[in-house]
């Protein structure tokens, strides 16, 4: 008994060397190889390709399915061999009841006794395979013996089920066929082939039993059965894994089969084991489309709903799938039915799933979506296919329909692939809704987590929603985190106060006033009015400045455009020190501290002006040191940098493509006095930007400033129209128009229309009062002056004097030049010129050079024209060229051209006129055309000027003198004279036509009547009558008259006569005629019987604008009208010189001539024949003296004085006095005189009356005393 304790207790302590669980382990997986190492599958193989119908093989098979009951192709042999076992008994049973006659039954017989003994064998297979093998061939043998012909249908049947189990398949096809073709009856004939192929198919004979069901489907006469045939046909070969012949026989009895939906799922189904998705997506679209055409007789029948009255009302419904919430309705619609739509496929879930298959299948994206969405559409609560939209939507970019999808499915079902799906999405989509419900639901798992507290604040602000926010972190804590998140959301919702408040408990700490913290509270405080104590956390901080610090540079700035702002001028010039110093700092930041340095150093501005251009090539950084350099008088570093720069290839390339490099550059050669390349610039930056402002507005005032008013009249006809449409560009563009005497165009397009917005603008209204008096609105403009005036009185009250109000202090330049013109307007006397005085005393003290500027030497020359000093003006211009002969300056024009106008200066006029041309003022321009002579270019001018100023009277005066003097007119003319010896009444009418403007005709006629007026003088006097046909050419240098005409006084005779003026630049002028049979007036005799030849040459030289000297030379023949008989000749020498005192109406001029006449002459007692007519005239019993025809020689002298005599023959819009006075002294009569008076003036407008009488003595043709009255006029048309 102990020692069985003993030897248990040892067994007890022995130890185990196996585990048991390692022991059930090994179990099992012993037992799972074993399973795995079962050939089931192959045994299934096995079974179904074997021909045995054994039992031993049947019983096989049912302990195969009992082992695995769900295996459906073991249930489906087990029935093909059922079936097999079932036909074979009835056909034997069939057989042996039919009587067949000796012969067949004896061959019957033989082979059922062989085929018997076949079958017993086969069952004891595994013993007697040898037998089996020798009586397999004498089976058939004898099977093939047995005649046919008086065989029934089952015996046959049977033979043919025998043939197969004894494995000759051709024999069996022959049986049957035969049987079949034996048949009449279709539907037998069917079902023959029908039951062949189903004995053929239990021997795995896939393609003869399809064939024999595509026959039985053929022959069949009801339609259903042949569609059944069909498929069973294509099911046989799907069985068989032949697919693609199964589709293909499918396809090519689409008629038997028809298009019904089972028809074509099959269809569907063979396409996709076939591998061929296009086919299948084809029978999907015709099976969808098949289903909705079964709906349109339904949808055809749906009544249109009755329309219910609209009161207008609303309600609110919950609207759970596309937004979150409620959403109005209109109640008028909820309980009406809706109107038919269009149908769409009802919710079939095997269609939908098949059809969203095959197009994926297909890579057909968009019409799986879209199957997707109307599975949706009509089972909304359907999860399954919520996820299938979700996921083609994520494919075919839908991402938004995805989100809300997959937000569905994350609150339905709370799936974490769901939720996941939604936060990946929704930032993207900045589904904000998406995104909170993701993140709350983030949060309700990790709720302290600071990174999606962080999203979820930030969610909220970009859904409009920031209270939510700000509600929950001043729920969550008082942590530094917290209050700098809050302080910053509080910040962005315009909750200042609350924001700052908090930066104040944050910043309370001193180790919290770090950079980071400080910028954004000082930015708060500035906003919030409390800019110093932003100021004082910002100088706190830079104790825990770090180097290096992330946006070190934002600091320095922010600090010092705040200190800047506190005007803590130290402090902000420190901050952007030291922002400049970091790597940072950009081209702001610069300008930050050159706008302090402004006031502070200039000097250090401009360099470091050039600073900033050496580091961003910024040409505003350029122009303002060109500027700054400038005023400090060292221009010259400015070209040194440009030069720099245009030195380097790559900086000058990048320079040229900027235009504003352009408008430096012409900048500085305009102050370095290089117009035309200052021109050239501009143009080359307004060709890289045509819009920009600064090289337009550059481009005209340099072309204004330089007088260039060619290129500036170019340049406005091309680009005025596109730049007036920028209000900016006004003001030039009206400096522009009033260089040109454009002042109507200035004052309408560009100024008036901004007179409201400038009406405060002291400089600007003085440039509209300028305007007004260039567009002969010189009341306007004297008013406005006025008013000025009164407005800037009240600013200069404390001023005791004009020296104490022209002093620098405080005022800029060109206003106090324009206060100055103000005060001198509004002064008289010697106190104007005690103001300009000063003025000029103040401009040269103020000036470096030591010189006068243009400002005041414009104001000084203005004010000595308005007080009529042209001497004093024209002396001080010359003072002033004399002063700055070696400069090149733009000489003041207008002072020029003026004076020499108004002095009546005519060779003045002439040599500005040539050099200037159109660069004069318009008026000035007219005028001097005028005064030269040149009446086409005044005209020219003139209507040029009219497009632009149409309300210029002035102009429209001028225009039509000029127009008149060239204009169609006819004229008539009433002379009585009373001569010594003779009375004459002389009547003449003339038509003056211009052809063009250079040739006109003039066509006159004329009648004298003379009458004796002592008989002892002269004996019957004959009266005179003459026409004449004149051709005249006008040039612009010059005019030419050729005279041809026919006169009856004694005789008839021809006169002709060519006469030419050339004008020799600016002072010279030479006249010579030629001319033959001119009438003649050296005594009474020749005056009515006489003729002569002219040949003559003169000049006139313009001494000044007031003296012109004048020289005539002339060569004369004289003879008799009658026989044209030379009677003697003559030479003349004309001297003349003449002072215009007043070259303005009423006009004044002195003169004094002198003039030799030596004769050679015949004594009229040489006469005879014809040319002895002419001694008629001698009274009765007297004879011809040697003075008959011809005087002798003599000397004719005289001094004169005239005023208005032009206006005799000019055309004036005014009654207008002339008269003029004569001393003379004849050599051979002695002295006497000549004296004229009259009046001109217009009647009807366009025409010219002049009355006219004259009285003289000894003149240079006529002795004693002699009147004449005259009467002209003339009416243009």
């Amino acid at each position: 008994m102990q020692n069985l304790k003993s030897n248990a207790a040892r067994a007890h302590e022995r130890p185990t060397t196996v585990p048991l669980w390692l022991i059930a382990l090994l179990t099992v997986l012993i037992c799972g190889a074993l399973w795995l190492l079962f050939p089931k599958t192959d045994l299934e193989r096995q079974l179904a390709d074997t021909r045995d119908e054994s039992e031993l093989s049947m019983n096989y098979l049912i302990n195969l399915l009992r082992s695995d009951p769900d295996n459906e192709r073991l249930q489906a042999l087990l029935k093909a061999k059922e079936l097999r076992q079932v036909e074979i008994k009835r056909a034997a049973e069939e057989a042996s009841r039919h009587a067949l006659p000796p012969a067949a039954a004896a061959a019957w017989k033989k082979w059922q006794a062989l085929y018997t003994n076949y079958q017993e064998a086969e069952k004891l297979s595994s013993k007697s395979t040898r037998q089996i093998d020798l009586l397999h061939p004498q089976v058939l043998e004898a099977l093939r013996a047995i005649p046919r012909e008086d065989l029934n249908q089952e015996q046959v049947l049977y033979l043919a089920s025998s043939s197969l189990v004894l494995r000759d398949i051709p024999l069996a096809l022959s049986l049957y066929e035969d049987l079949a073709q034996s048949t009449e009856d279709a539907s037998q004939k069917s079902q023959i082939y029908a039951e062949a192929s189903r004995q053929l198919l239990g021997f795995s004979q896939y393609d003869d039993a399809s064939r024999l069901l595509k026959k039985a489907s053929e022959v069949t006469g009801n339609s259903t059965q042949s569609r059944e045939y069909l498929l069973n046909a294509i099911q046989v070969l799907q069985a068989a894994n032949r697919s693609k012949d199964a589709l293909a026989l499918a396809e090519s009895n689409l008629e038997t089969l028809g298009n019904e939906p089972f028809v074509l799922r099959k269809l569907i189904e063979l396409a996709r084991a076939a591998g061929q998705p296009a086919t299948a997506e084809k029978y999907v679209k015709q099976l969808l489309k098949i289903s909705l055409l079964q709906q349109w007789n339904e949808f055809e029948q749906v009544a249109t709903a009755q329309p219910v009255f609209d009161d207008g009302a609303w309600a609110l419904q919950y609207t759970p799938e596309a937004s979150e919430g409620w959403s109005l309705h209109k109640t008028a619609l909820s309980n009406t039915a809706p109107k038919a739509s269009a149908p769409v496929l009802p919710f079939d879930d095997q269609t939908y799933k098949l059809a969203y298959d095959v197009f994926l299948e297909n890579k057909n994206l968009e019409d799986a979506l879209r199957i997707a969405q109307a599975a949706v559409k009509q089972s909304p609560q359907n999860i399954a296919w919520r996820e299938r939209l979700a996921h083609v939507a994520e494919w075919t970019t839908h991402a938004q329909l995805a989100l809300d999808n997959w937000l569905f499915i994350a609150q339905a079902t709370q799936r974490e692939d769901a939720w996941k799906a939604v936060l990946r999405l929704a930032p993207g989509l900045f589904d904000d809704r998406a995104l909170i419900a993701g993140l709350q639901h983030q949060l309700s798992q990790r709720p302290n987590d600071p990174a999606l507290l962080q999203s979820l604040v930030q969610t909220y602000e970009r859904q409009g929603n920031p209270q939510l926010a700000i509600d929950f972190l001043l729920r969550h804590g008082n942590s530094p985190q917290t209050l700098i998140m809050l302080a910053r959301v509080a910040e962005r919702t315009g909750q200042n106060k609350l924001a700052l408040d908090t930066w104040k408990r944050l910043l309370a700490a001193p180790e919290q006033r770090t950079p980071a913290n400080a910028m954004p509270a000082a930015a708060i405080a500035l906003l919030e009015g409390e800019p110093e104590i932003g100021l004082r956390w910002l100088e706190d901080s830079q104790s825990l400045l770090q180097q290096p610090m992330q946006d070190e540079a934002d600091y320095w700035r922010f600090m010092g455009s705040l200190a800047q702002r506190q005007r803590d001028e130290r402090v902000a010039a420190q901050a952007f020190r030291k922002l400049l110093d970091t790597p940072d700092s950009d081209i702001s930041d610069y300008d930050g501290l050159i706008s302090i340095l402004l006031h502070r150093d200039r000097n250090e501005a401009a360099q470091l002006s050039l600073r900033a251009w050496e580091r961003f090539q910024s040409l505003r950084h350029l122009t303002q040191a060109f500027y700054l350099l400038e005023e400090s008088g060292n221009s010259s570093q400015v070209g040194k940098h440009l030069k720099q720069a245009l030195a380097s290839p790559d900086i000058a390339t990048r320079l040229k493509r900027q235009p504003t490099f352009y408008h430096v550059l012409g900048m500085y050669y305009e102050r370095t006095r290089s117009p035309e390349k200052a021109r050239e610039a501009f143009l080359s930056g307004l060709a890289l930007m045509p819009d920009s402002l600064q090289l337009r507005q550059s481009l005209l005032w340099l072309l204004i400033d330089t007088q260039n008013t060619v290129e500036l009249k170019n340049l406005l006809a091309r680009v005025e129209e596109s730049w007036a449409k920028d209000a900016e560009m006004h003001g030039a563009l009206a400096a522009a128009n009033q260089n040109l005497s454009r002042s109507a165009v200035a004052l309408n397009r560009y100024l008036r229309p901004h007179l409201q917005d400038n009406s405060e603008d002291f400089l600007w209204m003085m440039g509209y009062a300028d305007a007004l008096e260039q567009n002969q609105q010189a009341d306007l403009a004297w008013r406005l002056r006025r008013d000025l005036w009164l407005k800037q009185t009240p600013s200069t009250q404390k001023k005791r004097s004009a020296q104490e109000w022209l002093t620098p202090e405080g005022l800029d330049k060109v206003q106090r030049q324009a206060r100055t013109r103000l005060m001198l307007n509004r002064s008289y006397g010697d106190d104007e010129l005690a103001i300009m005085r000063e003025l000029m005393r103040q401009d040269l003290k103020s000036s470096k050079t030591r010189e006068y500027s243009t400002e005041a030497a414009e104001l000084a020359i203005a004010w000595l024209q308005d007080k009529g000093e042209y001497a004093a003006e024209r002396g001080y211009l010359w003072q002033q060229y004399a002063r700055n002969r070696s400069k090149k300056r733009n000489a003041p024009i207008w002072a020029q051209i003026t004076t020499a106008i108004a002095e009546k200066d005519t060779a003045q006029v002439g040599a500005l006129l040539e050099r200037y041309d159109d660069k004069l003022p318009r008026h000035d321009y007219l005028a001097s055309a005028v005064m030269v002579g040149d009446v086409r270019l005044a005209q020219t001018v003139g209507f040029e000027t009219l497009n632009n100023q149409p309300t210029d009277d002035d102009l429209h005066t001028s225009l039509t003198e000029q127009l008149l003097a060239v204009s169609h007119f006819a004229e008539y003319s009433q002379s009585q004279r009373y001569l010594s010896g003779i009375d004459e009444t002389e009547q003449k009418l003339s038509w003056y036509h211009p052809l063009n403007s250079r040739w006109a005709i003039e066509i006159d006629a004329d009648y004298t009547r003379r009458t004796s007026n002592n008989s002892s003088f002269v004996s019957r006097p004959s009266s005179e009558r003459g026409m004449g046909l004149r051709l005249r050419r006008v040039s612009q240098s010059g005019s030419t008259d050729l005279l041809i005409g026919e006169r009856r006084s004694l005789d008839t005779y021809n006169p002709m006569q060519l006469t030419h003026s050339q004008s020799v630049g600016n002072r010279w002028s030479i006249q010579g005629s030629l001319g033959t049979e001119l009438s003649m007036q050296d005594t009474l005799a020749m005056r009515m019987g006489g003729m002569k030849d002219r040949a003559a040459l003169g000049a006139t030289y313009q001494i000044s604008r007031q003296d012109r000297v004048g020289l005539e030379m002339a060569g004369e023949r004289y003879f008799v009208q009658t026989g044209g008989g030379r009677i003697g000749s003559g030479q003349h020498a004309t001297l003349q010189y003449t002072h215009t005192y007043r070259s303005e109406a009423p006009s004044l001029e002195f003169g004094a001539f002198t003039s030799w006449h030596s004769y050679s002459r015949m004594s009229p007692s040489a006469l005879n024949g014809r040319n002895a007519e002419i001694l008629r005239y001698l009274p009765a019993g007297s004879s011809a003296s040697s003075d008959y025809l011809l005087p002798g020689s003599f000397r004719f002298s005289g001094v004169q004085v005239s005023t208005n005599m032009r206006y005799a023959q000019d055309y004036t819009r005014r009654l207008q006095p002339f008269a003029s006075l004569a001393l003379t002294n004849h050599s051979l009569n002695g002295s006497g005189y000549e004296a004229r008076i009259g009046f001109a003036g217009n009647i009807l407008g366009p025409d010219h009356l002049m009355l006219g009488f004259n009285l003289s003595k000894t003149g240079l043709t006529n002795t004693g005393i002699n009147r004449e009255l005259l009467l002209t006029y003339r009416l243009h048309y």
